[in-house]
């Protein structure tokens, strides 16, 4: 094992200050000598170690042997240490209270409840062996029997939070994979049944159009002219494919906007009305709740969030409200800045404001976008920076 295996690592260099509880017996005992003071340093160095060893493996091995020591065998060699040297020092109180703390953190559960069982149970007995008069004895052991358990459990609490916190992040990574998966998929699919028979149309009149140039001109030049035809019918459909893949559609992003916000501790509610979208509104709209639910999770510091999508006479209104501030500078950013354009070329507005307890982002986009393949082209085109 190497030496840097027992420092402490800087994380917990901090709490290092919580030793200076071994200074009180010699401090305030009139007869206390300069042994009393040396010992009192040695406990500190030989605590040192142990905390070092405890702190770096306790998560990585916790268990007390398997080939090799384990950071639940520091724990044990901590909580000794806390009571064979009551009787030196009262103020090892303070091991149990290291001692809670990483027990806070092993894992499986079980080790963990019983790290903290086995803490707050070797109190009482460190205090009987300790020399320090009743009542005085209850100074350095009473806080140890309060503030092992809290500490225990808090740590745990927040290791488990950590927890539950990567597998959301693990399952972010899985749901966003299978998805490009499977949008890979999808774009092949299209493609192949998109262009599949249209080139084979395209290949078959062009090789009977170079038979026919010498023969039939007339002919071979109308083959030429079909063979254009398809061309451009088929580009113009692989431009109308292109569109729909740059966005997942809205119930994609309802799915994601749920997963960002359940991420960010962010109650998400929402209503989604079914409604009869042309691809270019489905996509702007779908933009744009991307861009205000970005919005919440990175400035409003809200802890609720609601999204709406309804039709309102001639017009579907999407709406993303929430109960955070809205931000100083929030007058049309560079993302909704972005947005406004892309719904008022398809002949929407866009509208954000404050209403003292909440904030509120309005999309009206018409049922039926105005314009043609050029609009639609505007506004998928338009910035989409967040």
């Amino acid at each position: 094992m190497r030496w840097r295996s027992f420092t402490v690592p800087r994380r917990a260099l901090p709490w290092l200050f919580y030793l200076g509880i071994l200074v009180f017996q010699p401090l305030f005992d009139a007869d206390a000598t300069w042994v009393e003071w040396s010992v009192t340093a040695l406990i500190a160095l030989a605590f040192l170690p142990v905390y070092g060893w405890t702190e770096r493996h306790a998560c990585s091995r916790p268990y007390l042997w398997s080939g090799k020591p384990g950071g639940a065998l520091g724990l044990v060699i901590m909580l000794a240490m806390g009571v064979l040297l009551a009787p030196v020092n009262a103020g090892t109180s303070v091991f149990f209270v290291y001692a809670a703390a990483i027990g806070g953190q092993l894992r499986p559960r079980r080790l963990a409840v019983r790290a903290l069982v086995a803490t707050t149970a070797l109190v009482p007995l460190a205090a009987l062996l300790a020399t320090v008069p009743f009542p005085f004895v209850l100074y350095p052991y009473l806080p140890a029997l309060i503030f092992a358990p809290v500490v225990g459990v808090t740590n745990y609490l927040v290791r488990e939070r950590e927890d539950q916190n990567a597998r959301l992040r693990m399952a972010q990574d899985e749901v966003e994979r299978l998805a490009t998966i499977a949008e890979r998929e999808r774009i092949a699919r299209d493609l192949h049944d998109l262009l599949g028979h249209t080139l084979s149309t395209i290949t078959l009149k062009s090789e009977l159009a170079a038979r026919l140039v010498a023969r039939d001109p007339e002919r071979a030049a109308r083959e030429i002219a079909d063979v254009e035809r398809i061309s451009r019918d088929a580009l113009g459909q692989v431009r109308e494919a292109v569109r729909g893949y740059r966005s997942s559609g809205l119930e994609g992003e309802l799915a994601n906007a749920k997963l960002a916000l359940e991420a960010a501790g962010v109650e998400y509610d929402y209503y989604f009305e079914r409604l009869d979208l042309s691809p270019a509104a489905e996509s702007t709209l779908a933009l744009a709740l991307r861009e205000g639910v970005t919005n919440v999770v990175r400035h409003a510091g809200a802890s609720r969030c609601q999204v709406r999508l309804e039709a309102r006479g001639h017009d579907v209104v999407l709406t993303v409200s929430d109960d955070g501030k809205l931000p100083p500078d929030a007058d049309f950013g560079n993302g909704l800045t972005g947005m406004r354009s892309r719904v008022e070329a398809l002949g929407g507005a866009v509208s954000l404001r404050s209403t003292g307890r909440s904030t509120l982002l309005e999309v009206k986009v018409p049922l039926r976008a105005r314009g043609g393949e050029e609009t639609a082209s505007a506004a998928m085109e338009a910035p989409a920076t967040a």
